[in-house]
């Protein structure tokens, strides 16, 4: 099993476990190789310590919550490593579902910025509790990198809160919100007034929710506004290629269009498929 060197798994006498992310050799939290290897190793122990858990708040030793995927490993992608780069993502992806799957009560505790990667950890919780500071920020902003939300963000998005909505709230916009304008948009659930508020406003979910899970793996959920064999969603979908366009002014860019698809596409399938179906979506960004 890999070690942990970027999250520190630190467990109290009633059952709870904070994962710190604290990458030693860096200033903020990205997701490069040491990160995706504790993930693993994270994902792995609280599998195997289940019984001893009764829940999980994930946050930050640093400034930012977590800053996103390591825009240096991004840009060494070739075709030649494509299936390298497809595969971290899956990696990822793993990692998190195990998170949310784990049957627990999973709180994110944003302790400042959590962009791209880092909102995409906190789609994998159940719950998201964000500090009210100026420099606190959500979102998924991969769009003005030309690239897409690879870790489960367009999947998780679009069964949060529907095809149209997710493209319009945080997909195709790139949009970074502030915590108010975060918890009106429904990106965060709570606001905590400093660090310490944080951590008792996760600890009171933890208490209140000893069993968890996401509304997606509930049996009967249904994605909000349907999917495109809904007669009703299907006849707005030309209307967001004219969008699309309109938005681009033609332009050719890839990843407004990698996105768009990626998201009727997922919708479409269990969330295990729509993991591959955006994977190979950013692979194709990235190559």
């Amino acid at each position: 099993m890999s070690e942990s060197t970027t999250i520190r798994w630190e467990q109290d006498d009633t059952g709870i476990v904070t994962l710190v992310l604290d990458d030693p050799n860096q200033s903020a939290n990205t997701m490069n190789a040491a990160f995706l290897d504790s993930l693993d190793a994270t994902a792995a122990r609280l599998s195997a310590c289940r019984d001893t858990v009764r829940g999980v708040i994930v946050t930050s030793a640093k400034k930012s919550f977590f800053a996103g995927g390591d825009l240096h490993d991004l840009k060494s992608v070739t075709p030649a490593t494509a299936g390298t780069s497809f595969e971290a993502g899956m990696r990822v992806k793993r990692s998190l579902r195990v998170l949310e799957t784990l049957g627990r009560p999973v709180v994110a505790a944003l302790n400042g910025a959590a962009l791209g990667g880092g909102y995409e950890i906190a789609l994998a919780c159940h719950h998201r509790v964000v500090l009210d500071s100026p420099a606190a920020r959500v979102g998924l902003p991969e769009v003005t990198l030309g690239l897409l939300p690879g870790g489960g963000g367009v999947t998780r998005t679009v069964r949060m809160f529907g095809v149209v909505e997710a493209l319009r709230k945080v997909l195709l916009e790139g949009g970074q919100y502030g915590p108010a304008q975060a918890l009106d948009a429904g990106l965060v659930d709570e606001i905590a007034a400093d660090q310490a508020d944080l951590l008792v406003r996760a600890r009171a979910f933890v208490d209140a929710h000893p069993e968890s899970a996401q509304p997606w793996d509930v049996p009967g959920y249904h994605i909000p506004g349907g999917t495109p064999a809904d007669p009703r969603l299907a006849a707005r979908l030309p209307s967001l290629a004219a969008l699309l366009r309109k938005k681009t002014g033609g332009a050719p860019y890839p990843a407004p269009r990698h996105i768009l698809a990626a998201a009727v596409e997922t919708s479409q399938v269990d969330i295990d498929t729509a993991f591959v179906v955006e994977a190979r979506h950013l692979t194709d960004l990235v190559v």
